[in-house]
């Protein structure tokens, strides 16, 4: 792990999402989970955002770099993704209060997106590798948000 803020907390991860959950619960959001996996874990969330008629939904997905068997490292890095998620929440609500900018803006990359399949992707999933490409090879291209269906 790279990542050198929070390196040293003593805060437990699962302390920390129980304070993502009160920091989502104190905006009015109380559809939430998180779900972990050997290599990642993820928070998902579903928020009614003014003007939009259906819940949106949002989907984190914070990366494990941790590859061992030392558990209390696995722990260790734990603990440290979840206190940076919880200030990186806080920050971005910080911004929408403060006007600096909206709640679909501030999370667009991780807003859900579903193709006609079903299949489920954040926009950022969809949308970063097409952008990515259009910048390296220097063409401009139409970007494609949702598969057609047709494979």
């Amino acid at each position: 792990m790279n990542n050198k803020a929070y390196k040293n907390t003593s805060v437990n991860y699962a302390k920390s999402q129980t304070a993502v959950v009160k920091l989502l619960n104190s905006r009015g959001i109380y559809e939430s989970r998180f779900t972990n996996l050997t290599d990642r874990f993820a928070l998902e969330f579903r928020v009614v955002e003014n003007g939009i008629e259906r819940p949106l939904a949002v989907r984190i997905v914070i990366p494990i770099q941790y590859k061992g068997e030392d558990e209390k490292n696995r722990t260790q890095e734990l603990n440290v993704l979840h206190r940076v998620l919880f200030y990186h929440l806080k920050s971005k609500f910080v911004a929408i209060d403060a006007g600096v900018t909206e709640f679909m803006e501030e999370f667009m990359s991780h807003l859900v997106i579903m193709d006609k399949n079903g299949t489920s992707s954040t926009m950022g999933q969809v949308l970063l590798p097409q952008y990515k490409k259009a910048v390296e090879s220097g063409e401009q291209k139409e970007f494609k948000l949702l598969d057609d269906g047709k494979k």
